[in-house]
């Protein structure tokens, strides 16, 4: 279904989730939204990763989706670029 160099791309950088998990590939995405629960699946945020995914979109769209999901979720974790003060 998907072709093996796209499933090996890496993300547009690696997403750190409070699953306690980092993603790096598609297929690390990929398999991360194939083990979310169906309550979380079925919202417009997962859809849209999945369509995405399904269609071997751009990794780029696909990495800035996944970001949006897992916000929508409260499931990234975010790290803040400023130094401390």
């Amino acid at each position: 279904m998907w072709r093996p160099e796209y499933l090996h791309a890496k993300l547009a950088h690696p997403i750190p989730t409070k699953d306690g998990g980092t993603l790096r590939t598609v297929a690390d995405a990929r398999d991360y939204m194939l083990a979310l629960p169906e309550n979380r699946a079925l919202r417009a945020q997962w859809q849209g990763a999945c369509a995405l995914l399904l269609a071997q979109a751009d990794v780029g769209e696909l990495t800035a989706q996944i970001e949006l999901a897992l916000f929508y979720d409260a499931k990234i974790v975010v790290i803040s670029a400023r130094e401390p003060a």
